[in-house]
């Protein structure tokens, strides 16, 4: 049961963590609809390369492009964070968990206590949500936790301590069990209870999203600006980029931006071929090719059916690990014997007794009471 606890922590703290991620993430225009306006903008003007409210639109659709590649980069980092945040909170809770698990052991050995023994399994319990992990009664009678890939965090009544540290380049935090001068990498071992969701969140979904932003706002610039430099503006000249370079793929969303001169000015924007005249629409259909000649579209409607697919699995690993627990829930209450129901019967009726027997007593206590007082 505490394993499945742990389970479902992790699922619910993933699938809520994603949810809340992909509603921000997803709202208004998506990623893949502004890149489709941005092409049917520059179709619009290849009709019409003179036309100043066409000019107008391609660059206001390349702002809103870059401005949404942007924001989501920002979006996802802050996700990032905020699970990191979570991981740091989770860790400390968990270390004061676990010296409350090493002091009900010391109970536990010396009262054997039937309340304090229900104490420690609420304690592993709760621990086991936070941490995910095993725990088991050794022949000694106190409770031994080990979290996922065996590190002890609980031996008896002696309690280790889970510690968030961060180590530079990294801002973000790695998991450790210290105990005395031993230190325990455990980050990439804890796989279940609410520290392995946000762990999953952390480390995998929202860095495969910022990867794929990052890869989608290097290409976008790279190949729409090696095809406006080609391109002559409408006063003939060429080399105008469209969006402000980028040199690397890494970190490219949060620099993603339109070029500030065509910003300003839609009659920098290059939809004729160099010496062609202004009513020349080379450049326009070029970059307009890319719809279907680049993967560009294709990326983009990834990120967005990725996070989709990885929603819906999240929502139903918390149900199948809901299943589980009630199962587990019944399966216990069986084996123990226990009815609900009769017991409630049986509360009733020990109630009825104790009236009866109440009034009986008030009785007898009345009949002494006036035999004394006739005596």
């Amino acid at each position: 049961m505490r394993v499945a606890a742990g389970s479902l922590s992790m699922s619910k703290s993933f699938s809520n963590g994603l949810g809340d991620f992909e509603t921000t993430f997803t709202a208004g225009a998506t990623i893949d609809d502004q890149l489709a306006t941005f092409y049917a903008s520059v179709a619009q003007v290849a009709a019409s390369p003179t036309d100043a409210d066409s000019r107008d639109a391609v660059v206001a659709a390349a702002r809103m492009l870059a401005n949404g590649i942007r924001h989501r980069g920002e979006e996802t980092a802050s996700a990032r964070n905020d699970a990191d945040t979570r991981i740091r909170d989770n860790a400390t809770n968990a270390t004061d968990l676990a010296k409350q698990l090493a002091a009900a052991n010391t109970s536990v050995v010396k009262t054997s206590d039937p309340v304090a023994r229900d104490l420690r399994d609420q304690i592993a319990t709760q621990l086991a949500e936070i941490t995910g992990g095993a725990a088991r009664i050794d022949p000694d009678g106190q409770m031994r936790f080990v979290l996922d890939g065996g590190a002890v965090l609980v031996d008896g009544t002696h309690a280790a301590s889970l510690v968030a540290s961060t180590t530079p380049p990294s801002t973000y935090a790695k998991l450790e069990v210290v105990d005395g001068n031993s230190r325990r990498d455990v980050t990439a071992a804890i796989s279940t209870g609410a520290i392995g969701g946000d762990l999953q969140l952390r480390d995998r979904t929202f860095a495969r999203v910022a990867t794929q932003l990052d890869q989608l706002a290097y290409d976008v610039t790279t190949q729409v600006n090696t095809v406006h430099t080609a391109n002559a503006a409408l006063d003939g000249t060429s080399g105008h980029v469209m969006f402000v370079p980028i040199g690397a793929v890494a970190g490219a969303a949060a620099s993603m931006a339109i070029d500030p001169t065509l910003d300003v000015d839609s009659a920098n924007l290059a939809t004729s071929a160099v010496g062609a005249g202004p009513g020349d629409n080379t450049g326009a259909r070029a970059m307009f090719a890319l719809s279907s000649s680049s993967s560009l579209g294709n990326d983009a409607l990834k990120i967005v059916a990725d996070l989709a697919r990885d929603g819906k699995a999240a929502r139903g690993d918390v149900a199948r690990d809901e299943i589980i627990g009630t199962h587990l829930d019944d399966l216990r209450d069986s084996l123990a014997g226990v009815d609900t129901q009769e017991e409630l019967t049986n509360l009733a009726r020990f109630e009825n007794v104790s009236n009866a027997m109440t009034k009986f007593v008030h009785t007898i206590d009345d009949m002494l009471s006036t035999l004394i007082n006739q005596l």
